[in-house]
């Protein structure tokens, strides 16, 4: 691979551009599973398919691409070729097959629907002006009906590995649950399954409300949830709940918004009750995990005016000063920890 040119007296110097080239050329591995998710390939394997021919066959595609596509799930880690055969990985058997409990492939429908929108990061960054504003309520109540679709697996299973971290006298004292921007209701619906004696109350735009119900539906927990439609910066969350979640959303508030969101939560809460704010955090430097800093840089970016990604020392303070106390980290789901706070 060519190297940079170095000088023998500078000692450590010797570089290749490897990084560079492997981000620039991640893109295309991110269409490969994109094609490979939406034509269904990992679902056909598990269903007996072991040849690109029979692959194809099962999925209606050319076996030319079929088998190109394939090698390339092979060599980026998804597929095992094993007696001139393509054979799922545990992990693609357990999150890319269509009928697995653990499915992640409707994610792909959200870097589908975003990905036209990247290419303008460029111009945004120039400009200062983002390409949609996600925390307006015309923007949200067209873009995030099928969006929070697509988020709900990864909210889901963060959800419910929430649930297992909060202590047990803490569930047993959840009663009257409030989910603050509800979206799918993943973050709801997770301890209202575990938790028989819950009832929820959910704010959010009338148009993903629909899709909360749709959910709340498939899970058989509906008759047990309230909705409230309506833009959570204005609406009255009410009192006396035992549990809030901010799931995913403080980010796209921005500086302004996402204390105040705190503060409107910290006012809904009974005395000792719980507030449940999940996000991906980067570390008090801002210098790692990438995760959270590319979203900031990207989605952030080019969908809200004010949005970015906070540092676990920024909600501290934000959660001081609204009065919450006993601020406990757990993480649950690099790099998105799960911050409680006590009232």
């Amino acid at each position: 691979m060519p190297t940079e040119p170095t000088t023998p007296s500078e000692p450590g110097s010797f570089v290749t551009p490897e990084q560079i080239i492997d981000d620039l050329w991640a893109p295309r591995a991110t269409q490969v599973l994109l094609t490979a998710v939406e034509l269904d390939l990992f679902s056909h394997l598990a269903a007996g398919a072991r040849t690109a021919e029979q692959t194809a066959a099962a999925a209606g595609t050319a076996p030319r691409g079929t088998r190109h596509v394939l090698d390339a799930l092979t060599a980026l880690g998804y597929l095992e070729k094993r007696d001139g055969g393509y054979e799922l990985t545990l992990a693609s058997r357990r999150y890319l097959v269509r009928d697995s409990p653990g499915y992640l492939g409707d994610m792909c429908h959200e870097t589908r629907a975003l990905w036209q929108q990247w290419p303008h990061l460029t111009e945004v960054v120039r400009t200062g002006e983002p390409t949609a504003r996600w925390e307006e309520e015309a923007t949200g109540r067209e873009q995030f009906p099928a969006l929070v679709s697509a988020w709900f697996p990864l909210s889901f299973a963060a959800a419910r590995a929430a649930v297992a971290a909060l202590p047990e006298d803490t569930r047993a004292g959840i009663h009257r649950i409030l989910d603050v921007a509800a979206g799918s209701g993943a973050w709801s619906i997770a301890f209202a399954l575990d938790l028989p004696q819950a009832r929820v109350t959910t704010i959010d735009h009338p148009e993903v409300t629909d899709v909360t119900r749709s959910f709340t539906e498939r899970y058989g927990v509906a008759e047990r949830y309230r909705h409230i439609g309506g833009n959570i910066r204005t609406t009255e969350f009410g009192t006396g709940y035992d549990l809030v979640t901010l799931g995913y959303i403080v980010h796209t508030e921005g500086p302004h918004w996402g204390p105040e969101l705190i503060r409107k939560a910290y006012a809904a809460l009974r005395p000792g009750g719980t507030l449940l704010i999940a996000d991906m955090i980067p570390d008090n430097s801002r210098t790692g995990p990438h995760i959270p800093l590319t979203f900031a840089a990207t989605d952030l970016l080019l969908f809200t005016q004010d949005g970015d990604t906070y540092t676990q020392r920024e909600y501290e303070a934000w959660l001081t000063e609204a009065g919450f106390h006993t601020v406990t980290t757990h993480d649950i789901l690099a790099p998105s920890p799960l911050i409680t706070a006590t009232r």
